[in-house]
């Protein structure tokens, strides 16, 4: 899905960011994953982080792109559009579908430990991911044609799956 954020003509060539979040380093303070703005290359630490620096960030700039500094990783977040992005590979950048994602790593899962296929629609994984709904909610969109061609891509690659 071709990501519509209407901030994207903002980024700029900000460097590599930073290896600490530096107003958690002159608290003494600590912080889980690192974000860099991409308007003003601005390094802070993420939501999960007791300080959340990079929405502070946001919230007293109003700079809206930011990305992740974590290794394997090349996603950006728009706090305006409430997007997450990551590059097309064609010079543009393309939606994440969170949820899809999950699913897809946890079909993967599912098919690995031998959960056999179609999914029930009421199947849950240990920790609450209704996968039977994905299932359901994804092969919907297959049915309606809605679904992107790269995600029916990805299910269609599950070991086993069928339509």
């Amino acid at each position: 899905m071709k990501a519509t954020c209407t901030h994207l003509d903002q980024i700029r060539d900000v460097g590599p960011g930073e290896d600490v979040c530096p107003t958690c380093v002159e608290m003494g303070a600590t912080w889980v994953h690192l974000r860099q703005c991409l308007i003003c290359g601005k390094t802070g630490c993420c939501d999960t982080s007791p300080n959340k620096h990079a929405s502070a960030h946001f919230v007293e700039t109003a700079h809206p792109l930011m990305r992740s500094l974590e290794p394997d990783e090349d996603w950006i977040w728009c706090f305006v559009d409430r997007d997450s992005m990551r590059p097309d590979g064609r010079g543009g950048w393309s939606l994440i579908d969170a949820f899809f994602e999950t699913g897809l790593w946890y079909a993967n899962e599912a098919i690995e430990a031998g959960v056999p296929l179609p999914f029930e629609p009421d199947l849950t994984t240990p920790d609450q991911f209704p996968l039977g709904v994905w299932a359901a909610t994804y092969g919907g969109r297959h049915r309606d044609g809605t679904l992107d061609p790269e995600q029916a891509a990805e299910m269609e690659a599950l070991p086993g799956w069928h339509w």
